[in-house]
């Protein structure tokens, strides 16, 4: 994957189109997380995908190993001054739902934005 600056500016057109204007930042801000962490921890070719059906999906695949979701999935913030960690905390910060999924294929970090987001994604 070359420059994000399409996806990035395709993904907050998206968010735009279906009523998440106000959190069109959030969105882009979750995805440069995610992005950079396909980059440091995956492999290329990494896919990005995003489509609205009720609620506003973006996919980030890359053929990699993948992680232990759950040795990094924290409910409370990351450790003060600690080096590394906050990134898939950010994006559960600004998104309504994050997924991880790793199969023998690669790593697909799935976002969601509701437009109830009290009800979960």
């Amino acid at each position: 994957m070359g420059s994000t600056t399409p996806v990035r500016a395709a993904t907050r057109a998206l968010a735009e189109q279906h009523g998440f204007g106000a959190r069109a930042s959030d969105l882009v801000l979750a995805l440069d997380e995610v992005i950079a962490n396909a980059r440091e921890h995956g492999r290329p070719p990494i896919t990005v995908s995003g489509w609205y059906a009720g609620r506003l999906v973006v996919t980030v695949t890359d053929p990699g190993g993948g992680f232990d979701f759950t040795s990094v999935v924290r409910q409370h913030p990351p450790v003060m001054l600690g080096r590394r960690g906050r990134g898939l905390w950010i994006v559960r910060q600004v998104t309504d739902h994050v997924d991880v999924e790793v199969t023998p294929d690669g790593t697909t970090v799935r976002v969601e934005l509701t437009h109830e987001p009290q009800i979960g994604a």
